[in-house]
């Protein structure tokens, strides 16, 4: 499909929108389901823009940068493989998740940069702060905000405006073999978010519930969302028991205690 001017410009104000939303009001951060579904839409196919943000949503899952490192802009590559896709009209979402990925892990150069720039922008607001400019300390502040939207907005300008020669011409050159492990790898990649996920959990603790989900899942074939209903239930009612516990606890000791008195 051909993407016109209006779809043209609201996608790249959205991709620079949402990049510059993740260091300043932070509305949006990490909600890639709903971005790629709000580029599927301009772009008139809001299910694969839908299958793609759940895909990088689950993949991202645990991936965050941590202090100062620089991570992998997820949001970036699923607004890329959205617009891939779409674009191509195949249907198949592994090639744009594939480069998708790519645009993501280059991605962390470009934050790096930003962090080196964010640093001369600092020492501008605090040579205002001596001087006590305070106006001009304060529109000094939006100096990054630029950054940050030119950093989500160029990028996708150059995939809107020659993404689909270049996937027609990465398409045209690339192997059956290659394009079959894309699509195996598509569907691995989820995998990785909630391998990612597991390692911060206490799994060792709470192993059994595992073992419960992997039948729901697996044997008696609920989806998602009855299964984290499920879930959701259970910590409930774990937390109100614990409570419970913790307070007739509390209670037998202090009455331990005045009898003792």
């Amino acid at each position: 499909m051909a993407v016109n001017a209006l779809q043209f410009i609201l996608i790249v104000l959205l991709s620079g929108f949402r990049a510059m939303d993740s260091y300043s009001t932070q509305l949006f951060t990490f909600q890639h389901a709903l971005m790629c579904w709000l580029t599927g839409i301009i772009l008139g196919d809001p299910y694969t823009g839908l299958v793609i943000g759940g895909t990088i949503q689950l993949m991202s899952m645990g991936a965050a940068g941590l202090g100062g490192s620089s991570a992998p802009d997820y949001g970036m590559a699923g607004m890329v493989a959205t617009v891939l896709a779409c674009i191509t009209g195949s249907g198949d979402i592994s090639v744009g998740l594939a480069v998708g990925v790519a645009v993501a892990m280059l991605y962390v150069q470009l934050d790096v940069m930003f962090k080196i720039y964010n640093s001369w922008v600092f020492k501008v607001i605090r040579g205002h702060a001596v001087k006590e400019e305070y106006g001009k300390m304060l529109r000094s502040f939006f100096l990054s905000h630029l950054w940050l939207f030119l950093q989500g907005a160029l990028p996708m300008a150059l995939v809107l405006a020659f993404g689909q020669q270049a996937v027609d011409a990465v398409l045209a050159v690339m192997p059956d073999w290659f394009t079959t492990g894309l699509t195996i790898a598509a569907g691995i990649l989820p995998v990785t978010g909630f391998a990612m996920l597991l390692t911060f959990m206490p799994v060792n603790k709470f192993y059994a519930f595992l073992i419960v989900g992997y039948v729901l899942a697996a044997y008696l074939k609920l989806s998602v969302l009855p299964i984290a209903l499920l879930g959701a239930a259970i910590a409930i009612e774990y937390f109100r028991l614990k409570s419970s516990s913790q307070v007739m606890a509390a209670q037998n000791a202090d009455g331990g205690e005045l009898e003792d008195e």
